[in-house]
């Protein structure tokens, strides 16, 4: 093994002199780095370059200060990524193939921008590479909604209108109710329990029969919601067995109906909105957000979206849609715009992901909201004038703009809004279900608590 310094670079003391020791560092370090094969030094390099932005150690030039404050995000972004950016331009010039953990890296400290365009520009850059296989393949998978109910869907002998009879609903999320009711519910009870149990003693005697009653009511309530057909059973079977003592005006007595319950008692709406609001109040399920992350990440990389978001929201889908409108210089170009039919449906099945996920292991949805889309959809009509994209939005929205709308358009414009919501949660649930394996998977490294968006894709790409 050859010695790090030798003893002739010591003074009479025997003291190794720094600056011999350093030489001989950086000599050692430079000869074990002309020892690798470019493509390796090229990968070290890289990695090093994308730790430093993730570790946020990337030192500010004075001088740029100034210039960076006058930049858009999207171009700060790519500020933030130059280095890699041009490392990997250059390792495509000279036909060098990044390897998986280098690219790891560089989508991490893509991600760590949090700019849909910077992605965008990283990932068409690793397209180039011949590195990325699975992004955006399932694009041609997806069908959107035909423009008219009489239209035939391609490759199938289904129209429009008699597929949707066929699909099923997007899932009803009544949370703000349920929750209002479990909370309204336990204060009702809470306070009923500590004047039973305290009335006494604090000179509220008088009140407790009325505490009592109101227990009584509740717990009554819940038996007959949830116990009306056993109820009714036990009735009429009692009546049967003493027919002979019972006058004729019993026995030929029709009994309650429960449509004609009020309040829709005897259904197990009204306790089952409470019991579903205490669920959504005191579960924690790691397993189940991890499933409805792992189907948000999948559907967006598979479909080409460059907004790994592991909760996909209505803000952050209108704020793509609008963004890849915007071709004002070379960074705007690198996110081909959304503002179509197949563009919409991606960002729309990307928010439907962790409902159709959900919705096909879980009877209730608790991690995943089905209004995002929807919201999504109020939010592109609300503020595309801001934008300036009002006429593509109507277009592919089929809004008639104008003052002269008639109640009946309005009404047809809004069977069509749930006409793509009800599309859009269809594909997303067929995307899901065609690639289970491949999401379960996904699920496994999330639910594993060491999963960053680097690692995800090297699940989606099989490194």
């Amino acid at each position: 093994m050859t010695p790090l310094f030798s003893e002739k670079r010591t003074n009479a003391e025997g003291i190794v002199l720094k600056n011999a020791f350093d030489n001989d560092r950086a000599s050692l370090l430079a000869s074990a780095f002309d020892a690798l094969a470019d493509d390796e030094k090229y990968d070290a390099v890289l990695t090093g370059l994308c730790s430093k932005i993730i570790n946020g150690k990337i030192e500010v030039d004075p001088q740029q200060i100034g210039k960076e404050a006058t930049l858009k995000p999207s171009q700060l972004a790519l500020e933030k990524l130059k280095d890699p950016l041009r490392l990997v331009e250059e390792m495509n010039q000279r036909k060098i193939k990044a390897n998986s953990r280098s690219l790891m890296a560089l989508i991490d400290a893509a991600g760590s921008t949090q700019d849909a365009k910077a992605m965008a520009t990283v990932l068409s850059l690793a397209l180039k590479n011949g590195s990325l296989l699975f992004y955006g393949s399932q694009q041609s998978s997806i069908t959107p909604l035909p423009s008219s109910p009489t239209s035939f869907i391609p490759h199938m002998k289904l129209t429009r209108s008699q597929r949707l009879e066929k699909l099923p609903n997007v899932p009803v999320d009544n949370r703000a109710q349920e929750i209002t009711s479990a909370l309204l519910t336990l204060a009702v009870v809470g306070i009923c329990l500590i004047l039973q149990g305290f009335g006494n003693g604090l000179g509220l005697d008088e009140v407790t029969p009325y505490t009592s009653a109101i227990l009584y009511s509740i717990l009554g309530i819940g038996i007959v919601d949830n116990f009306f057909d056993g109820l009714k059973g036990i009735s009429s079977f009692i009546i049967k067995m003493n027919s002979e003592k019972l006058p004729e005006a019993v026995k030929n007595a029709k009994g309650i109906e429960k449509d004609s319950m009020p309040f829709g008692l005897g259904s197990g709406a009204i306790t089952g909105t409470v019991v579903r609001g205490l669920t959504r109040l005191w579960s924690v399920d790691t397993e189940r957000e991890c499933q409805c992350e792992a189907a948000a990440f999948f559907a967006a990389y598979s479909l080409g979206l460059p907004c790994f978001g592991f909760k996909p929201n209505a803000l952050e889908a209108a704020l793509l849609m609008f963004e890849s409108a915007r071709n004002e210089d070379e960074s705007d170009r690198a996110l081909d715009t959304l503002l179509s039919d197949s563009g919409l449906m991606k960002v729309l099945i990307w928010l439907m992901a962790p409902v159709a996920f959900e919705s096909s292991l879980h009877p209730q949805l608790i991690a995943s909201d089905p209004r995002e889309a929807r919201g999504f959809l109020q939010r592109l009509k609300e503020k595309a004038k801001v934008f300036g994209t009002e006429d593509e939005i109507n277009t592919i929205l089929r809004i008639e703009d104008g003052d002269a709308v008639t109640q009946q358009q309005q009404q047809q414009q809004g069977k069509e809004i749930d006409d793509l919501l009800k599309w859009a949660f269809a594909e997303a649930d067929l995307l899901l279900r065609s690639n289970e394996y491949t999401v379960n998977a996904l699920s496994e490294r999330l639910i594993g608590g060491a999963a960053t968006l680097g690692d995800c894709t090297a699940v989606l790409e099989e490194w």
